[in-house]
């Protein structure tokens, strides 16, 4: 009997969290477009495992919740006193608004650095007014964000890969 994709993808989240938490780092490779145009599908990140004290505003951060992974910029930490839970208000670059309560038990890491086609690795830019406007562009207009997509595959092909397909009849 063939798993099921989405057991499939539980475990790969499992080991992953694991690694993080027990080597301390990971590099995993990004999916959806949430954080365009700070983060594209593709990018290679490095998430490194942080105490949640330690999280501050405009990090980008990776936490699980129901089984699945989210990198979203902090915006800001909550609670932390007497009479509240501490928690983290998170948002995608290109989502118009924040997510619900990320929970120290639901945090995995802090996105260190990025590395995007072939360019060395660098670190995550912070959300410039700019970049949020491109953002909510892109989030909320899809034609435009297809096409970007497309684009940013097509810039970040391997143009010797393209060239050895051909001779190879491919």
């Amino acid at each position: 009997m063939l798993a099921l994709p989405h057991s499939r993808e539980s475990h790969k989240h499992k080991l992953a969290a694991e690694v993080l938490r027990s080597a301390g780092r990971v590099s995993l490779t990004a999916r959806g477009h949430s954080m365009l145009p700070t983060i594209w599908p593709g990018d290679l990140l490095t998430i490194e495992s942080v105490p949640f004290d330690q999280i501050e505003p405009g990090d980008v951060i990776l936490f699980e919740r129901d089984e699945r992974f989210f990198i979203h910029r902090v915006m800001r930490k909550c609670g932390g006193g007497e009479s509240a839970r501490p928690s983290l208000v998170t948002r995608g670059d290109s989502m118009p608004g924040p997510d619900s309560p990320v929970w120290p038990t639901e945090l995995l890491g802090r996105i260190i650095s990025l590395q995007r086609h072939r360019h060395p690795a660098r670190s995550v830019p912070r959300c410039s007014r700019f970049r949020r406007a491109l953002g909510l562009t892109l989030g909320n207009w899809s034609r435009l964000r297809s096409v970007s997509l497309r684009m940013h595959r097509w810039l970040g092909r391997d143009p010797n890969s393209a060239l050895a397909s051909q001779e190879l009849g491919g």
